[in-house]
């Protein structure tokens, strides 16, 4: 497809979930199992084996997200923060905009706003139960994964279907983000979201994160002068990974800091003054 402004939209949209989760520690501690962290690679990975494998799971998963999208998106009043929240206050009026207008652009942003809150949702909640170095490496090894599907054509025949196919009983479709014939998974949000979970609990790593996927995100459309689908992973992994980088950086000279003051001996107290 054609580098242009539906493109710039979506990874817009896309980087935008990062700052909207809100920190997952704040909700009441559970116990975390490590292997939950494989939840990404399983949505991405394994999401993509299983349209492609079975003939009616594409048509059951766009019915699916008809459904679920947005009562999930509602539920994102407990999940974004607060700058976000009238937006998930009124998803129930962007769900009939999306539902009764005929499709434009604007209903199409309409849709993928839907989206964005209930990925914010399905976001925390997966930070919610799994450790954030599992999800991490979760994050890290579904953008690997992603890759090689993208490079061995297993996304293509998938994504095509999921963009033809229509929900059942007339609801409009949730199943990826559109705009203007341009497209992105509903995994490339929902590991945006992952992201978000992850850095939440740091405001300058929440930026960093939301920048380098931005950026990173507008330069890879370049690449659609020699390719026709691009892994929309990999600008998320970036960000995590320059966060990462930059709070690694922050936490060692606060160390390092301390640990001069440590050191640092003491001025002898003249007690006769």
């Amino acid at each position: 497809m054609p580098y242009g402004w539906p493109y710039l939209v979506l990874v817009l949209l896309q980087a935008s979930i990062i700052p909207l989760v809100r920190d997952p520690a704040l909700l009441p501690r559970i116990p975390r199992h490590p292997l939950l962290g494989l939840l990404p690679l399983v949505a991405i990975g394994g999401g993509v084996i299983f349209l492609g494998a079975v003939s009616s799971a594409v048509g059951a998963v766009t019915t699916l997200a008809a459904f679920a999208v947005p009562p999930l998106a509602l539920l994102a009043v407990w999940h974004v923060r607060r700058a976000a929240l009238p937006l998930a206050i009124v998803s129930p009026i962007l769900w009939l905009i999306v539902w009764r207008l005929p499709t434009t652009g604007w209903t199409q942003l309409a849709g993928d706003l839907l989206i964005v809150l209930a990925a914010v949702s399905l976001g925390r909640l997966t930070g919610w139960i799994a450790p954030s170095a599992a999800l991490v490496v979760g994050v890290l090894v579904a953008t690997a994964v992603d890759v090689w599907q993208v490079l061995t054509i297993q996304v293509q025949p998938v994504a095509t279907a999921l963009a033809a196919a229509v929900p059942a009983r007339g609801l409009p479709a949730l199943q990826q983000f559109e705009m203007v014939g341009a497209s992105m998974g509903w995994g490339d949000a929902y590991l945006a979201a992952l992201v978000g979970a992850i850095v939440a609990v740091s405001v300058r790593a929440t930026v960093v994160a939301t920048v380098v996927t931005a950026i990173t995100g507008l330069l890879l459309g370049l690449l659609f002068n020699v390719l026709d689908l691009l892994p929309a992973t990999v600008p998320v992994a970036l960000g995590l990974i320059a966060a990462g980088c930059v709070e690694h950086r922050v936490v060692r000279a606060w160390a390092q800091a301390a640990s001069d003051r440590r050191k640092r001996p003491r001025m002898p107290v003249d007690k006769e003054a």
